[in-house]
């Protein structure tokens, strides 16, 4: 990925732009070390930036800093990504609820169309976009969150926001499993332009504990070959 700083953005944004987007696709691996110095000769900056980049990082969980110092990628583990989805799966059920009840239909149904997009783009075939669907995903969910009107409740996800952007990126490289997250995400909308709430809460905390079984397979086997 070629990378060029832009004077108008700030360095240490862009910086955190960087580091994030290597971290997101992989090109950063994780428990991989990352050094600022290398980072700012990169960037052609001085670490000041890079510093605060990796403080960022570190507080959206990215990036793991430890008693020496020493900066790691973030490394998930099984129960990480249980505390995650268990998190996600009760705030996003209650998400859907409200966004159930007080969206308008122009929204519903604009939640709909995205869907719809996110279909064509998976069924280019082999040629998908893995970070377009991942990007596509991540708006749907958003949407539905910003539909809730619940700023509370936004706060707390956009808390997880890096780390499930993060996972996120693993559960589609899977052709079969993105296919399903297509059509649990068809079903959420179905019942929610049906405006049935019960359906639709249960809809989404069904799709994100697949997720979240889905992603521990992941992990146990990666696990498994590793030793």
């Amino acid at each position: 990925m070629d990378f060029s700083i832009k004077k108008a953005v700030s360095y240490h944004h862009q910086a955190h732009d960087y580091l994030r987007e290597k971290i997101i696709r992989g090109e950063f691996l994780p428990g991989e070390r990352i050094y600022e110095a290398k980072i700012a000769r990169t960037l052609e900056i001085s670490r000041s930036p890079v510093r605060e980049a990796v403080r960022s990082l570190e507080q959206e969980g990215l990036l793991v800093i430890d008693e020496k110092s020493r900066i790691f990628v973030y490394e998930p583990t099984i129960k990480d990504v249980e505390d995650i989805y268990q998190c996600r799966q009760a705030l996003e059920s209650v998400a859907a609820v409200l966004a159930t009840r007080l969206a308008s239909d122009q929204t519903l149904e604009y939640i709909s169309d995205l869907l719809q997009n996110t279909k064509e783009v998976f069924n280019k075939g082999k040629e998908y976009s893995i970070e377009q669907v991942v990007e596509l995903n991540s708006k749907y969910h958003d949407l539905i969150i910003e539909a809730s009107q619940n700023m509370r409740l936004k706060r707390q996800l956009n808390d997880l926001r890096s780390l499930t952007f993060f996972y996120r990126s693993m559960n589609v490289e899977n052709s079969k499993r993105c296919l399903e997250i297509l059509e649990q995400h068809e079903e959420i909308i179905h019942f929610m332009k049906a405006r049935d709430v019960d359906r639709a809460a249960a809809a989404m905390s069904n799709h994100i504990a697949q997720d979240l079984n889905y992603l521990k397979e992941i992990l146990i086997r990666d696990k498994t070959e590793n030793n």
